[in-house]
């Protein structure tokens, strides 16, 4: 199965925990052809801001299909 038209893109979800154990993300858009620069979408300071950043950028890919954050 060939793919004709490739409406693909990534995400890459960083998550750490401060020193004092407070909770961070960073949500970068990467180019998958490595040709363009990488793209934060957004910052998070708890998994539910993380998981609704997720969200909101796999809306605009649905809609729009291409990784413009």
């Amino acid at each position: 199965m060939a793919v004709s038209d490739d409406r693909s893109a990534a995400l890459v979800i960083r998550v750490w925990l401060e020193d004092d154990d407070r909770f961070r993300a960073r949500l970068t858009a990467v180019d998958a052809d490595g040709a363009g620069e990488d793209l934060t979408v957004a910052v998070a300071s708890s998994p539910g801001d993380a998981v609704d950043a997720l969200r909101q950028w796999l809306d605009e890919f649905v809609r729009h299909g291409t990784n413009t954050g």
